[in-house]
């Protein structure tokens, strides 16, 4: 096995390359010793053939390969403590434009415009916070592991870091991750969940997650032919809402570009964000730009923008019902979470002085008789914008009045904001 940059060979039994120090990824177990004895060999045949029912029968019980990874999940052995997304969407996800462009084979270039999506408020990842810890002194077991997962030496990383470039997943992605475990990286085979903000290179292939920091590779093996979730996944009690293991995208590396097309997840606008920024600089591409010749329906390249779907109406309907929820059980945290950013902002809904009088609130209410809400339903929606109309019943009196929600992060939030 050569080593990964520096190119030392005969690395069969090093766990670190001789130049540059950089700790190799745990290989696929070889052929050792074992099977090079005959007695041993005819033994090892008999166990195998007296458990390989066993093997069968586990098999098929529905434990599949791959690892599901929804966007609002932290990973338990990450490299770099999280979450580092300043804005996580959660897996009740409704991004504009959902299913396009179309895929091949759910195959694609990483440099297609428009494969990659970005938030409204641009940044999803802090590249910072990933560079500080991983060159820290104390955190130099890691750093090695990393490197020696990402291919690059340790003294590498942050120029590395700066070449990458955050974006959101559009389409559940296979990659291959990495896990921090006893002092060396493990990969396994998983599917990240669209929303979920990664770092891809100038080919457009993802190389670390952001929320965690762990690097992430091309995946391996060919895409699934099932469409039955338990036999796709190791965790299938982690799917996400309209998980189907035959639509997951397989992210192939692209031609180098100076500039990526992204979707905003929200109102299907179209940007150009350069290499290695993080969001903060981009900008949104005129009607004579050529990357309309894909993006015609986008509202900056001359089109209509996002239409609502089934699946947005569905959605936001599980947002409604969530609040319904809230309301009902007094769960000032949800409702808080189901506020708009700029609702939270205005109101400074976020502080815990606050959500204590939410909670105030619900108490006397509920000395009054508390709250009901009989109805809410959709009036409108468009795009990233629609309408709810709600009854609410206190003290006996009935009132309905209609509220604005916006799609923020692919996610429906009540605005309540006087803009």
């Amino acid at each position: 096995m050569d080593c990964p940059k520096c190119g030392a060979a005969n690395l069969d039994r090093a766990t670190k390359c001789d130049r540059c120090e950089a700790e190799l990824p745990r290989p696929t177990r070889a052929r050792g010793w074992l099977f090079q004895h005959p007695l041993l060999v005819a033994v090892t045949g008999a166990v195998v053939t007296g458990l390989f029912g066993l093997f069968i029968a586990v098999i098929n019980s529905g434990s599949g390969g791959h690892t599901l990874m929804p966007v609002d999940r932290t990973q338990v052995d990450g490299f770099v403590p999280g979450p580092n997304d300043p804005h996580t969407p959660d897996r009740d996800l409704s991004p504009a434009f959902r299913n396009e462009p179309p895929l091949t084979d759910q195959t694609t270039d990483g440099t297609r415009p428009g494969v990659y999506g970005r938030s409204g408020d641009g940044v999803s990842c802090d590249v910072d916070k990933h560079i500080a810890y991983l060159t820290a002194p104390a955190h130099t077991r890691q750093a090695t592991a990393w490197a020696g997962a990402a291919h690059v030496r340790p003294g590498d990383i942050t120029a590395y870091f700066r070449s990458l470039t955050p974006v959101r997943l559009r389409f559940d992605t296979r990659v291959t991750n990495y896990d921090y475990r006893d002092g060396h990286a493990d990969g396994y085979q998983a599917v990240l969940q669209a929303g979920t903000a990664v770092l891809v290179d100038d080919h457009g292939v993802p190389r670390a997650k952001c929320n965690c920091g762990n690097p992430l590779m091309e995946p391996t093996g060919p895409a699934t032919t099932t469409d039955d979730v338990d036999d796709f996944a190791a965790n299938p009690e982690e799917a996400w809402d309209g998980f189907a293991p035959q639509q997951v995208a397989t992210v192939r590396s692209g031609p180098h570009v100076d500039q990526f097309v992204l979707v905003d997840l929200d109102d299907g606008q179209v940007y150009r964000r350069g290499v290695g920024s993080t969001g903060a600089g981009d900008a949104p591409v005129g009607q004579g730009d050529p990357a309309c010749a894909t993006w015609a329906r986008a509202t900056n390249c001359g089109g209509p923008g996002p239409q609502a779907t089934a699946q947005d109406a569905a959605q936001l309907e599980k947002t409604l019902r969530r609040l319904v929820k809230a309301v009902h059980d007094g769960d000032c945290r949800t409702l808080v979470d189901s506020m708009s950013a700029a609702t939270v902002q205005q109101f400074d809904l976020g502080s815990e002085q606050n959500l204590a009088a939410c909670r105030a609130t619900f108490d006397a209410l509920n000395a009054l008789g508390g709250i009901t809400i009989d109805d809410m339903k959709i009036v409108s929606q468009t795009g990233a914008h629609a309408v709810v109309s709600t009854t609410v019943t206190v003290q006996g009196q009935s009132t309905t009045e209609e509220d604005q929600f916006v799609r923020e992060n692919g996610n429906w939030k009540v605005d309540l904001h006087q803009g």
